[in-house]
């Protein structure tokens, strides 16, 4: 949801007051009405309104007769969207089972509160959306976890651990789905940040992704008894390195670091391009390349970042 911009001309009221219009669309999708308190917030040479009334109530309607397997993704970016109530139809009975899962995995607060033979009703009944500074950290602190977890987990040769530290991505994508539902709904203090933050936290799921695909690969391999090699490790170190960095530049800049995860982007291509280039395993090189993808993924976080927080210089 980007920032619109609407121009409106000054009205002037005897020799000291002057007034703008507000949108009328924005006024009755927040119900202002005569005689409401606004907050209004000066921000250099930008005024923001902020009215503290909650969201007209969006629904929608959807037929999933023929959206399968793409059901829970439908569900989930209408949950993404703000939409507070969806109406589905379906043909086959046996669908109201994949809806289910799509609600109950990503969907938080959705409930199913009116099912028939072939329509059901969802509706998010859990009241109001958490905060989301605290939602965004903890999904920070979430993925670093899966990160720093697997790595020791790999070189203990502790594999069965894998496999819970892989489920770890399914609580990611509750704190991502439910973040971008928030900006999409209420939107975020300066609104020049939510296309840049959103796409952020899109690929912090994405990353958590590649994270289970790793320990998933890794954990159906250990009868095999794999030990990765030195420099494989050394890898998945400075990878997870990356990750920690720019969770650290996120929430305090400092340029040091930021010019780190560009040399270690630099370092870590050349490796990845020498190694696939020996006579290794074919298991390491399927590592190789999940680790690879992770780095890179990491890496496009800083280009939002940049933009995000760029103003003539970088604040932190």
């Amino acid at each position: 949801m980007g920032a619109v911009s609407i121009k409106r001309r000054v009205i002037q009221i005897a020799n000291s007051t002057q007034l703008i219009s507000l949108p009328r669309k924005w006024s009755v999708k927040y119900g202002v009405k005569k005689g409401d308190e606004l907050e209004i917030e000066e921000n250099g040479n930008s005024l923001q309104i902020n009215t503290d009334k909650e969201f007209t109530v969006e629904k929608v309607e959807l037929d999933i007769s023929d959206l399968d397997p793409m059901i829970l993704r439908s569900v989930v970016a209408l949950y993404k969207r703000g939409v507070d109530e969806i109406r589905i139809t379906f043909d086959k009975p046996e669908l109201i089972d994949s809806i289910q899962k799509a609600i109950g995995k990503e969907a938080v607060g959705y409930e199913i509160t009116e099912q028939g033979k072939n329509y059901c009703i969802i509706k998010h009944v859990s009241g109001e959306l958490e905060d989301f500074e605290p939602v965004l950290r903890r999904t920070f602190l979430l993925l670093t976890s899966m990160a720093n977890e697997s790595l020791t987990s790999i070189k203990k040769g502790e594999f069965e651990n894998l496999k819970n530290i892989a489920f770890l991505e399914e609580a990611n994508n509750r704190f991502t789905t439910t973040c971008r539902r928030f900006l999409n709904k209420k939107g975020y203090v300066n609104n020049k940040k939510i296309g840049p933050l959103y796409y952020i936290i899109e690929e912090m799921e994405n990353i958590a992704d590649q994270y289970k695909y790793l320990c998933d690969y890794i954990y159906s391999m250990k009868s095999k008894k794999i030990k990765l090699s030195k420099e494989v490790i050394e890898m998945y170190e400075k990878t997870n390195e990356m990750l920690n960095l720019f969770y650290e530049i996120f929430y305090k800049f400092d340029k040091q670091k930021l010019v780190t995860i560009g040399n270690q982007r630099k370092i870590l291509v050349d490796r990845f391009l020498s190694l696939f280039g020996k006579n290794t395993n074919n298991i390491e090189k399927i590592v190789i390349y999940h680790i690879f993808t992770i780095m890179q993924k990491i890496f496009c976080l800083v280009g939002p970042y940049l933009v995000m927080n760029y103003d003539g210089e970088i604040k932190g």
